[in-house]
């Protein structure tokens, strides 16, 4: 029945690695900050540009559109590897620099920090709005309720942006607040980023729903020392169709395959 409201996140990205070079190996700056974040100073940057950070397995795409961009080590404790990756052609791409960095301990604050996907401290608005949306809310699920009540209620979900996004998009929190209407992967993002400026650790996930066939995105909150998983955009979705709403979803409905 919202089957259109739900469209996720579907561009999923894939690339083909060719080879390892060391043009530009010296003129990146690849750094930990505080055991939660990898920050990556790039003198060369944009749509043809990608961060690739593997961890045992697990294999994690970033866009490189800034000099300067801050990625999540949410993978825990272990030895992350950091591949510069510049466009040939189509999907194919090469290696231009390789960091290691080793990991000591699980960091839980990765969850509060400003990186990508959820850059929410260089935003003003966020953190004002934030602020406004809890000043009357006593207890932390006071404040996931307040704040989940207003994504909601005030932000609409845009079909076209779906239609026309391209594969290196990240959400910009205060465009979204402007415009007040998004992906799946705006809302997750915001709701993510209004959290994380409370000090409540959120997730932000990326996978699929029992009743969406697209790739979505959703949110999980640490309340009680439990991880609980909350919908903002398929919640939207039923507060427009005046539907009745429960606010944490059961696990079963979701498949994660992607947590930042």
């Amino acid at each position: 029945m919202y089957k259109k409201r739900f469209v996720g996140f579907v561009l999923i990205f894939t690339v083909c690695i060719l080879n390892v070079g060391q043009a530009y190996a010296s003129s990146y700056n690849v750094s930990l900050l505080d055991d939660k974040i990898i920050e990556i100073e790039s003198p060369q940057y944009g749509s043809n540009m990608r961060i690739m950070v593997e961890k045992d397995s697990d294999v994690y795409y970033y866009s490189l559109k800034n000099a300067n961009e801050h990625i999540p080590v949410q993978l825990g404790a272990g030895t992350y590897i950091v591949k510069i990756l510049q466009n040939v052609e189509g999907n194919k791409y090469k290696v231009i620099e390789k960091s290691n960095l080793n990991i000591n301990n699980d960091n839980l604050d990765v969850f509060l920090s400003s990186s990508q996907p959820v850059y929410w401290n260089e935003v003003k608005s966020v953190i004002e709005l934030g602020n406004e949306i809890v000043k009357d809310s006593s207890s932390e699920l006071g404040k996931v309720e307040a704040i989940y009540n207003y994504v909601v209620e005030n932000i609409k979900y845009d079909n076209y942006k779906m239609s026309v996004i391209p594969d290196d998009y990240v959400p910009d929190l205060g465009k979204i607040l402007q415009d007040k209407k998004g992906i799946c992967y705006d809302y997750s993002a915001l709701f993510a980023g209004l959290l994380r400026s409370q000090g409540i650790y959120t997730k932000l996930v990326k996978g699929y729903k029992n009743d969406i066939e697209e790739y979505h995105a959703w949110n999980e909150v640490l309340l009680d020392d439990k991880w609980v998983i909350i919908d903002t955009t398929y919640d939207a979705a039923l507060f427009r169709g005046n539907r009745n709403l429960s606010m944490i979803k059961s696990s079963s409905e979701y498949n994660k395959i992607r947590e930042y």
